[in-house]
């Protein structure tokens, strides 16, 4: 392994930031850090820069111990890139001068910097532009610039943190792709920090998701997406549905969920249980998780050898991005809202059956 971290943990008086980190990559990896804000992320990236001392834990990359108790390597000598959220590019120095200053602090000869300036450049995409400063440069171009000078000096590690988020939507997605690109290429190990779950997917071979300091789960994203471990995982990684409900029986394959309230008169739904039974037995109380796109709905009634079936009331239908989101109100005396994405429209205030198909649905803890 590459980067090996061991037990990582970081405490702010009594209130612990970071709690027992594990983890390992491969050389050449790209992972992110998903969670919302608060969980640790930054925290972590501060942790492998030196940038703050941990409470305790092991930290090695490249075979080279960066923290273990009694060693703390010094920032200048971990040999790590970084790239901030607003880039934090020197506003009276030209591109050239931006991206070659780690390289004149190393004192190397000036031949070499003009042509290691020159070959990165040339990678991000900005080829004639070196004698230009920063305001005069687009957002994306700034930051590929703040890219190209973390890279300069050839990092062990490559720390990004939030690099996308001054973008707007389609840039951000275009930037995420090149970027991937531009890693790979160079086969760099790369761990980047975001709370946009559609960054992580596009950008990452893995995914880690964080809550409050502690990892929920580590998986690549179609995993992480389709399987996720809990209903936190589930939500971040995209809109879900949940039902709550007692897990009343369990077969190969399938498992029954009896709703509770007594909006659904205890009505019994089939799902894929994440793991066995055993592994759930101290949680009381499990949700039927279900993504909008796997939600099937019909406008004739469905007769009952269908199972997990649920009438509705169409109360809000929008046409976004191909497909109509619809929200559905289900329940009698307790009464909440599923989100669909159909194909066709559906009138609001008519009547529908709500079909959420037991292959499709996960049954996790909360």
């Amino acid at each position: 392994m590459y980067l090996k971290i061991k037990q990582l943990s970081k405490n702010y008086g009594s209130r612990p930031v970071v709690s027992q980190l594990d983890l390992t990559m491969e050389e050449g990896e790209i992972l992110s850090l998903l969670g919302p804000s608060g969980c640790g992320k930054t925290t972590i990236l501060r942790l492998l820069a030196g940038l703050v001392p941990p409470s305790g834990g092991h930290i090695e990359v490249g075979n080279r111990v960066f923290y273990d108790g009694k060693r703390n390597l010094p920032v200048e000598e971990r040999g790590i890139g970084m790239v901030f959220q607003d880039y934090a590019l020197w506003p009276h120095m030209t591109v050239f001068q931006n991206v070659a200053f780690g390289l004149r602090l190393r004192r190397m000869p000036r031949a070499e910097i003009v042509q290691r300036v020159d070959e990165l450049l040339t990678l991000v995409n900005l080829s004639g532009m070196s004698e230009r400063y920063p305001y005069q440069l687009s957002g994306g171009q700034q930051q590929r610039v703040a890219v190209a000078r973390a890279l300069a000096t050839k990092p062990r590690l490559l720390l990004l943190d939030e690099p996308l988020s001054g973008l707007d939507a389609g840039l951000r997605e275009t930037m995420g792709a090149e970027l991937v690109q531009l890693f790979k290429q160079l086969k760099i190990t790369t761990i980047n920090v975001t709370h946009d779950q559609n960054e992580a997917m596009t950008m990452s071979d893995r995914i880690l998701v964080l809550r409050d300091g502690k990892v929920q789960q580590i998986g690549v994203p179609s995993e992480l997406y389709l399987r996720p471990v809990n209903t936190f995982v589930g939500s971040f990684m995209g809109p879900i549905n949940l039902l709550a409900g007692h897990l009343t029986d369990s077969q190969p394959g399938m498992t029954r969920l009896n709703l509770d309230g007594s909006g659904f008169e205890g009505q019994q739904m089939l799902g894929m249980l994440y793991q066995e039974v055993g592994d759930h037995q101290e949680l009381s109380t499990f949700n039927l998780l279900c993504r909008p796109a796997d939600v099937c709905l019909h406008s004739e009634e469905f007769t009952c050898d269908h199972p997990n079936v649920l009438i509705g009331t169409v109360t809000f239908s929008s046409f976004v991005g191909g497909r109509w989101r619809t929200l559905i109100e289900v329940g009698q005396n307790q009464k909440q809202s599923l989100l669909a994405l159909a194909l066709n429209p559906f009138a609001v205030r008519s009547t529908v059956w709500v079909e959420l198909p037991p292959e499709r649905s996960l049954i996790v803890g909360q």
